[in-house]
């Protein structure tokens, strides 16, 4: 994840793009084959009767929790730029983050995060940058406005419908990947 931070989403005109439709997702479908492929061929190690059924209520625990590792990566990342660019402490940094988040979403810490970055996939990561985003978002959706003539609220609503569909994609993605791994490990065990 930080190598995507680095590099990937440092990329001039692409990397706000590639941050926006969440890439680095599409590498955590390996973990998800990993996870489902060892849950399956952990069930010889259960009696018969108990194997599938205790492996199934698991994953189906531990898949959302895995889909969402990365957004809490990223959260801590960018808690840490933070930190980084205005020579605060973490504790300050997140407090100056959490406070942001609660004013853009209603929501703190890494729920809010979620929520704030499914609308916008870039994040200011100085605290001038978090002071002055009302001003900078008034002057880029009027930049919109003079452009397309499509209101700011359109255009916020379909980058949000956008976004939310990604990322629900990429979790059936993540389903889908993890039942059929899990199956190839069931049918191995059973041979």
């Amino acid at each position: 994840m930080k190598l995507a931070d680095n590099f990937l989403y440092s990329l001039i005109v692409f990397g706000d793009f590639l941050r926006g439709i969440e890439i680095v997702e599409v590498f955590n479908i390996i973990a998800f084959a990993v996870v489902g492929m060892g849950f399956g061929l952990a069930t010889v190690f259960l009696p018969k009767y108990l194997g599938r059924y205790v492996s199934t209520i698991l994953l189906i625990i531990l898949v959302p929790i895995i889909f969402i590792t990365t957004q809490m990566v990223r959260y801590d990342i960018w808690v840490e730029q933070v930190a980084k660019n205005d020579k605060l402490s973490f504790n300050q940094a997140e407090l100056l983050t959490n406070s942001f988040l609660n004013e853009r979403v209603g929501n703190d810490g890494i729920y809010g995060f979620y929520l704030y970055t499914a609308k916008f996939p870039i994040l200011p990561d100085k605290k001038v940058q978090i002071n002055n985003l009302d001003r900078l978002e008034k002057s880029v959706n009027s930049k919109f406005v003079r452009l397309i003539g499509v209101p700011p609220g359109v255009i916020s609503w379909s980058m949000s419908l956008c976004f939310w569909m990604i990322r629900i994609f990429y979790f059936v993605i993540a389903v889908v990947t993890t039942i059929f791994h899990f199956r190839e490990g069931l049918r191995i065990v059973k041979c």
